[in-house]
């Protein structure tokens, strides 16, 4: 294992906690003023491109009414491909972050690690709602 595979400080070798940043380049696809192209007309070209169909597809373009081609000029509407870059780029906002799901979960017992992996995932012998125990005391802790 070299020293790129090994997690970081502190990880329990659990999957990502969040996902890898997103770089945006100054293209239209990352621009928050493109509109993309309809997913039908995004589909047929994928399926041109792989030879899955024989009618000629053009690429598909989306549409930008902030395009500004050189600095100074004024901004105007335009079709444009994804991979077109204009000087008014503005990145659009990320989306919010959503839960992935569950929790990643390690179970120690006598210091020694018993089981480990995802929280919807853990054994009954492990799970403290089937084990048949006494609630809490209530005034133990304060």
């Amino acid at each position: 294992m070299s020293a790129r595979d090994r997690p970081g400080a502190r990880h329990n070798g659990g999957p990502p906690l969040d996902p890898p940043p997103v770089t945006t380049s100054p293209r239209c696809k990352y621009c928050r003023h493109w509109r993309p192209p309809p997913e039908r007309e995004q589909q047929a070209y994928e399926f041109f491109q792989l030879g899955l169909s024989r009618r000629r597809v053009r690429r598909p373009a989306g549409a930008c009414d902030r395009v500004l081609l050189a600095p100074g000029k004024p901004l105007s509407f335009s079709a444009t491909s994804g991979e077109f870059a204009c000087l008014n780029f503005e990145a659009s906002p990320s989306p919010p972050s959503r839960p992935s799901g569950s929790a990643f979960v390690t179970i120690s017992e006598g210091g020694r690690i018993v089981w480990q992996g995802p929280e919807d995932q853990i054994p009954a012998q492990f799970r403290q709602d089937e084990l048949d125990l006494p609630p809490p005391e209530r005034g133990a802790d304060q």
